[in-house]
C-alpha cells in the first residue's frame, strides 16, 4: 500500500495503491505526469475482490522530494496517501519515499529484558535545540549529537514521544496528521528518525516509540472524510458517541480497511524503522466511549491481535506498554501513574510530620515488573496540562527550585523510582535538574549538567546500581520488595530487595526527615557481617552543601544494623563494595584493597607489607603491588640523546609523582618536575644533561 518505487526487468517507476472503498474514481497527480498536476490521466484501477482497493502503475514516477504526489478522488477531491512515508508537511503534498534506499547495515533490533531496562522519556523537538531562536524544534540529527549523554548517564532505552507528521512544526505530537509519515520539516521526516535509531542501537539504547490511535488529527486530517467528501469517512466510526473523544475523532476498529491500516503502521515502525518496541497512548480511549464507559470489542480485538502477533511473535524480544488500560491485551507493562501521584504527593508536602510512610511504601510494595513508575513525565511537567504540572524541584520549592531541598528531596523521589520493583523510566531532563516546564518549544538547558553535575552523577550512580553494572546490586535486578522498617515517627523507610539470583539481597534505607538520624536500628537484614554502602545521596559528591552523614561500611550481628542518616537521603547497601568507593574510610579504595588482600576493609593504610619502603597508600598510589617487594615504582625506560635524558615511568593517577635530580647518589636532592593527579599510567619527560656533571633522578610519592 501507499507508493512503491520498482526497477525490474519489466520497467522502472512507481506502484500506486490505496484503500477508497466508495470512490467512483481515483487519480494520481503530481508533477511526473505528462501534463503535470492537472492531467485528467493516470487513473487507478479498482481491484476485483470487493475490498475497494485501487492500484495502478506510473513509470514516470521516481523517488525523490520533487516526485510530489496526491490522490485526485471522484474528480473533485484532493487528498494525501494515507500510508505515504513521506510529505511535504502536514497540509501539502506526499513525496515518493524509497523504502529501501536506507543503509541498515551493521544494525540490528535490540531485544528488550524487563528486569534490566531503564526508560528515558524523549520529545525530539525539545530533548537538544541548538538554535532555540530560530522557532523551529531540534531535530533527529541534533538529538543524535546528545545520545552520548544518556549512555553515560546509564540508561538503555529512548522512549520518542509521537514522531508521526503532525500540525505544524511544534507539537507533543498527540495530533497525528499522516500516521504513516514522520515529523517532516520540524524533525528530519524518516531519514532522520532512520539515523537515529541506527545511532541509538550502536550505543545500546533501544528505541520505544510512543504510538497514537486512539484518535487522530484533529487538524490537517487529509483522513477525515477521505473516498466520498462525506463527514466523516471510511476511517472513523460515525455513530454518536462511539464517533470520538475528547481529542478527536475515533477510528472506526471495526473495519477491515481500518484494521489493517493500524496493523500496517505497526509492521512499518517494526520493519522499516526497526524500533524495539511501543508506548501506546491512552489505550482505555480506544477500548471504551462514554457515557457508560462503554467497551469496543473490536478495538479489544485489534489491540490483542497487535500484541501477541504483530510485536510479540514477529519480532521477538519486541516489547509493549499501555499508558493505561492494559488489562487482558497482551501487554507488557502499564504506565502507573498513582505511583507516581502518591510519590509525588508525599516528597512535595510542606511539612515532615505529614508524610505517610505506610501510604508510600503501599504504593512501592509490589512484585514484578509490569508497572513503569516515574515522577516526572510528559504529562506531569508539561504545560499543556496547566501551571500545576511543574517539574519535581519547583513542586518542591518554586521560590528556590534548585536549592538544597529541592535537590535533596526530588533526588529522594528519584531514588524511590529507581529502587521499587517496576520499570523506572526518567523524563528528560531531570537528570540534570531541569526546572523549566516542560512545552515543545522549551529546550532542555543543557549548561545545567555542568552547573549541577553532582546531581547528574547521583542519577549516574543510581542508574548503575538499578542495572547492576558494576556487579554488586544484583537484588535491584530482582522482582521482590520487603520492608523492614516502615516507620512513620522518624521517618524512615528501610526494604530489601531480592528475586534475582544467589547472595543477590539489597538494602535499601531512607530518611523522609529534615533531621539527620544517628545509630538508626534497621532488623531485618538476611545476612550478617559487613554491609557496604554503595550510594549514599548525603555524600558532597553529589552537592557541595550535602553533609557526608553515614559511614561506609554497616557491620550487622543479629540481623541488626546501625546507620547515620543524613537529611532527606537514600542509603543503598549490599554484601559486595564498589570498588571505586573506599568502604572504611583509609584512603584504600575498595576494589584494590580487594585484589591485593582479598576484603576491601583489612589492609592497614600506612603498613609496608613487603618492607620495600612504600606504604600501602603508597603503593596504591604508584600502581605497585604491596606484597612483592620488587614491584617498585621505577624508570620503565632511559634514554639519551643530543644533550638530554628522556625518562619514561609507570605510575598511578591518584598521587603527585616528584621527579628529584642530583650530581650524586648521597643527594642533596632537588625537586625539578612534579605530575600531579589525575596522571597517566605511563608518564615521559626529556630533560637536558648537565654539560660537565653526572646526573641522577629519582620519582617519589607524596599522597
Amino acid at each position: 500500500m501507499g507508493s512503491i518505487p520498482y526497477a525490474d526487468a519489466l520497467g522502472t517507476g512507481v506502484t500506486f495503491r490505496v484503500w477508497a472503498p466508495n470512490a467512483t474514481s481515483v487519480a494520481v497527480r503530481g508533477p511526473f505526469n505528462p501534463g503535470g498536476w492537472n492531467n485528467t490521466s493516470n487513473f487507478l484501477v479498482k481491484e476485483a475482490g470487493g475490498l475497494g482497493l485501487w492500484s495502478g502503475d506510473n513509470t514516470n514516477a521516481r523517488a525523490g522530494d520533487t516526485f510530489q504526489y496526491k490522490y485526485y478522488l471522484n474528480g473533485n477531491l484532493w487528498k494525501r496517501d494515507p500510508r505515504g512515508r513521506k510529505v511535504v508537511n502536514s497540509s501539502d503534498n506526499t513525496i515518493i519515499y524509497d523504502l529501501n534506499a536506507f543503509n541498515w547495515a551493521g544494525d540490528t533490533r535490540l531485544s528488550v529484558n524487563a528486569s534490566d531496562l531503564v526508560i528515558y522519556e524523549m520529545h525530539v523537538g525539545a530533548f537538544y535545540d541548538p538554535t532555540p531562536g530560530s522557532g523551529g524544534p531540534g531535530k533527529f540529527a541534533d538529538a543524535i549529537t546528545k545520545l552520548d549523554h544518556l549512555t553515560e548517564l546509564g540508561v538503555n532505552a529512548v522512549e520518542l514521544m509521537p514522531v508521526s507528521e503532525f500540525a505544524g512544526d511544534n507539537s507533543w505530537g498527540y495530533n497525528p496528521a499522516d500516521l504513516y509519515a514522520v515529523e517532516n520539516t520540524g524533525y528530519g521526516g524518516p531519514d532522520g528518525m532512520k539515523n537515529f535509531v541506527k545511532a541509538a542501537h550502536q550505543r545500546g539504547l533501544r528505541v520505544l516509540l510512543d504510538v497514537v490511535h486512539n484518535h487522530y488529527g484533529p487538524s490537517d486530517l487529509d483522513l477525515w472524510t477521505f473516498d466520498n467528501g462525506a463527514s466523516p469517512g471510511i476511517y472513523f466510526y460515525t455513530a454518536a458517541n462511539i464517533c470520538c473523544n475528547q481529542w478527536g475523532g475515533r477510528p472506526n476498529y471495526s473495519t477491515e480497511g481500518v484494521r489493517s491500516f493500524i496493523i500496517g503502521n505497526f509492521r512499518e515502525w517494526l520493519d522499516e524503522y526497526h524500533v524495539d518496541g511501543f508506548r501506546w497512548d491512552s489505550v482505555g480511549a480506544m477500548r471504551y466511549y462514554d457515557p457508560g464507559h462503554v467497551n469496543i470489542p473490536e478495538a479489544d480485538s485489534l489491540i490483542q491481535y497487535i500484541n501477541s502477533t504483530i510485536i510479540h511473535s514477529d519480532h521477538p524480544g519486541a516489547i509493549s506498554f499501555a499508558e493505561d488500560q492494559s488489562g487482558g491485551m497482551n501487554f507488557d507493562g502499564e504506565w502507573n501513574r498513582s505511583f507516581g501521584d502518591t510519590l509525588i504527593g508525599e516528597i512535595v508536602k510542606g511539612t515532615d510530620s505529614s508524610r505517610d510512610m505506610a501510604g508510600l511504601f503501599n504504593a512501592m510494595n509490589v512484585s514484578g515488573f509490569f508497572r513503569v513508575l516515574y515522577d516526572e513525565s510528559h504529562d506531569l511537567v508539561g504545560n499543556l496540562n496547566g501551571t500545576g504540572a511543574q517539574r519535581l524541584p519547583y513542586r518542591i520549592q518554586s521560590t528556590d527550585p534548585t536549592g538544597y531541598y529541592a535537590r535533596k528531596r526530588s533526588m529522594l523521589a528519584a531514588a524511590v523510582v529507581l529502587t521499587t520493583p517496576g520499570t523506572p523510566m526518567l523524563f528528560m531532563g531531570q537528570e540534570m535538574l531541569e526546572t523549566q516546564q516542560f512545552g515543545d518549544g522549551n529546550p532542555l538547558h543543557w549548561s545545567n549538567k555542568t552547573n549541577y553535575a553532582g546531581v547528574f552523577q547521583f542519577y549516574r550512580d543510581l542508574i548503575h546500581l538499578r542495572r547492576n553494572l558494576d556487579g554488586v546490586s544484583l537484588g535491584l535486578t530482582g522482582p521482590n520488595i520487603t520492608s523492614h522498617a516502615v516507620d512513620d515517627t522518624a521517618k524512615v523507610l528501610a526494604f530489601h530487595r531480592w528475586g534475582a539470583g544467589a547472595n543477590d539481597q539489597v538494602m535499601v534505607v531512607m530518611n523522609f526527615s529534615n533531621k539527620a538520624i544517628t545509630n538508626y536500628s534497621v532488623g531485618g537484614f538476611p545476612a550478617n557481617g559487613d554491609w557496604y554502602v554503595n550510594l549514599n545521596s548525603d555524600w558532597t559528591t553529589y552537592g557541595s552543601d550535602f553533609e557526608n552523614k553515614g559511614s561506609g561500611l554497616v557491620t550487622v550481628s543479629g540481623g541488626n544494623g546501625q546507620l547515620t542518616l543524613g537529611r532527606y537521603s537514600v542509603q543503598i547497601l549490599s554484601r559486595q563494595a564498589l570498588p571505586q568507593l573506599d568502604a572504611d574510610g583509609d584512603g584504600l579504595l575498595n576494589g584494590w584493597e580487594q585484589a591485593h588482600f582479598g576484603n576491601p576493609t583489612i589492609a592497614v593504610a600506612t603498613a609496608d607489607n613487603d618492607l620495600d619502603g612504600a606504604n600501602n597508600l603508597q603503593e596504591q598510589a604508584a600502581d605497585t603491588d604491596p606484597n612483592l617487594a620488587t614491584s617498585v615504582l621505577k624508570f620503565t625506560d632511559i634514554r639519551v640523546q643530543s644533550g638530554h635524558v628522556v625518562l619514561n615511568w609507570k605510575g598511578g593517577q591518584a598521587a603527585r609523582q616528584i621527579l628529584k635530580q642530583a650530581s650524586s647518589l648521597s643527594g642533596p636532592w632537588t625537586a625539578i618536575y612534579t605530575n600531579n593527579p589525575p596522571t597517566a599510567v605511563t608518564n615521559s619527560i626529556t630533560i637536558s644533561l648537565p654539560a660537565s656533571s653526572p646526573a641522577f633522578f629519582r620519582i617519589a610519592i607524596a599522597p
